[in-house]
């Protein structure tokens, strides 16, 4: 299986849009996002030099199958960003695919920005996600409820390399 990320497009968000109105799908990530011409305004914000976010399409044996992206980018104040992840192909659940990415992800993006600190906030019940973050060396930070829903926040910190 040959994994790798690639750059967004105007495409890739459309697709991202269109695969992610799935009621499961749904039910394993939050979002604030309500429509897709709010999905193309985010990306076109994020292509911008002052852009607080940042995203990859993640591909499998060259098939578009989900999106990473950190966003609340601060290089200046608290030098953190938040970390999503989410496959929409869910033939490819289950796979190793997050953990994988997660790592390489945040090596680009510990390079690219000023920051120390990457939070990913994960539903309990999402399992999956919890132990694709764990594998990438996030740390369980706490869990608390919001709307109902119980949830856990983890942490990784950027790491020095002598």
């Amino acid at each position: 299986m040959n994994i790798s990320l690639q750059t967004r497009t105007r495409d890739h968000v459309k697709t991202f849009w269109k695969k992610t109105q799935d009621n499961e799908i749904q039910s394993m990530f939050p979002t604030s996002i309500s429509s897709l011409e709010e999905a193309l305004a985010l990306f076109e914000n994020s292509l911008q030099n002052n852009a607080t976010s940042y995203g990859k399409v993640i591909l499998v044996n060259d098939a578009y199958v989900g999106d990473i992206w950190c966003y609340g980018i601060d290089e200046t104040d608290e030098k953190m960003a938040m970390l999503s992840i989410v496959l929409f192909d869910k033939s490819k659940w289950g796979q190793g695919i997050a953990a994988t990415v997660i790592p390489q992800f945040l090596d680009d993006v510990f390079h690219r920005y000023q920051i120390n600190s990457i939070g990913a906030f994960t539903y309990a019940s999402n399992q999956r996600s919890l132990r694709a973050l764990q594998k990438s060396g996030f740390l369980f930070v706490e869990t608390f409820e919001e709307d109902g829903v119980t949830s856990n926040y983890l942490e990784t910190k950027k790491r020095i390399t002598p």
